[in-house]
């Protein structure tokens, strides 16, 4: 088998740089070309299905701005205890399904989604596999093939995200003190409605900022306001494919460890398609995961120290970031940037107990800012640096399997 051609990683991009939401028709022509491409190239694959909620973050929009809308309006009008009902409704429709993979509010268009692998296990000099096939340790490096485009840049919707806690506690306190007005003295109970009066503003602030972001999706008919997702994954993507090239052709030798390149669906709407990989199967000991997110940027390489939500955040393996910290090292001769925190597919795996990390790149003037709007696109991948990141892949993967040694 031929070594791979670096001349491979436009056609690549190509497939990886167009509008595909998780569910769509897009999405899913995007998946069947990289079938086509690893079939072309003789590579083993397989697809894992899954449940997936495409409408989910459009349903948690909607869910929020007419719940707690209802809410104030209970307020207001002095609905006693029905706010405190309105208030538990309001909190559980987005917690439940966010946080508990309980579709409490997200189940309409329920369809199925496709995590696409490739495995690779390692071999005896006589190409047979080991005798101790316990020893073998299993490493997952993965990115995401969904794309999402949002009225907001991410960076902005952060402020409305960071503050979804206060949020909570505003829709607690009203659900507590709504109904005590019935008992107080007229004067105290007016200044205590007063007060509920005015903690239901920021709450309606916050709630609507978020809720419309979420719930507001603009027409795929309209490609000029679309994200791409050239580097929100797609690039990620090409550099997982371009690392299969390389191990199939065997230019990686594994001799302790069973590797899996992930690219995993529903990453956009709350991370589905790795959650459900992680939850597929039991898990040795020795697992670990590496994810790949923005890639090929013209800045500096990242790792993120902590990766989850809004309500919970994990912190990062410290030995896979020094790991993949001394790999980038020696392939580009500079350091990776600290950074974090992130929402990714790693969370999915550390949730679980399994050690991960997420590598990424900056970009030099926006940073990690521009996803999920039109500023992500084909022009802000550097080709160069899609094989450079395979190279660096390439030394992380011989150093974790010396370590599984």
């Amino acid at each position: 088998m031929s070594v791979p051609d670096n001349s491979e990683y436009p056609a690549l991009m190509r497939i990886l740089s167009r509008p595909r939401p998780s569910g769509s028709k897009a999405e899913r022509e995007t998946l069947s070309a990289l079938q086509d491409w690893l079939q072309t190239h003789a590579i083993p694959h397989r697809l894992q299905a899954f449940s997936l909620y495409p409408y989910f973050f459009i349903c948690i929009g909607i869910w929020m701005i007419c719940s707690y809308s209802l809410l104030a309006l209970a307020v207001w009008l002095r609905w006693g205890w029905a706010a405190s009902l309105i208030a538990v409704f309001a909190i559980l429709g987005g917690l439940l399904d966010t946080t508990l993979d309980i579709p409490l509010v997200t189940w309409p268009g329920r369809t199925m989604g496709h995590n696409l692998l490739m495995e690779f296990g390692p071999t005896a000099p006589d190409g047979e596999p080991p005798q101790n096939a316990e020893a073998v340790s299993e490493l997952v490096i993965s990115a995401h093939y969904d794309s999402k485009t949002e009225l907001l840049d991410h960076t902005i919707r952060t402020f409305f995200v960071k503050n979804l806690r206060i949020g909570i506690a505003l829709a607690v306190i009203l659900g507590l003190i709504a109904p005590l007005e019935r008992f107080l003295a007229p004067t105290l109970a007016r200044q205590v409605h007063t007060l509920a009066v005015f903690l239901t503003l920021p709450l309606l602030l916050l709630t609507w900022g978020l809720g419309l972001n979420l719930s507001i999706k603009l027409p795929e008919r309209m490609p000029s306001l679309q994200s791409q997702g050239a580097v929100d994954n797609g690039a990620a993507c090409a550099i997982l494919l371009g690392l299969a090239q390389r191990v199939q052709a065997g230019e990686v030798q594994l001799n302790n460890t069973h590797l899996t390149l992930a690219l995993f669906g529903g990453e956009e709407v709350n991370m589905q398609g790795s959650r459900a990989f992680v939850n597929s199967r039991a898990w040795p000991p020795s697992s670990k995961a590496l994810n790949l997110e923005i890639m090929a940027q013209d800045g500096v390489y990242a790792t993120w120290q902590q990766d989850g939500t809004a309500l919970k955040l994990l912190v990062t393996d410290p030995t896979l970031n020094q790991a993949i910290t001394e790999a980038v090292l020696s392939v580009t001769g500079t350091l990776p940037h600290p950074a974090g925190p992130i929402n990714s597919d790693g969370y999915s795996f550390l949730r679980a107990g399994i050690p991960a990390t997420t590598l990424g790149t900056f970009d030099i003037q926006l940073q990690a800012r521009g996803f999920h709007r039109p500023s992500d696109n084909l022009s802000r991948v550097q080709m160069n640096r899609l094989p450079e990141a395979v190279e660096v892949l390439e030394q992380f993967i011989r150093k974790m399997d010396e370590t599984n040694g």
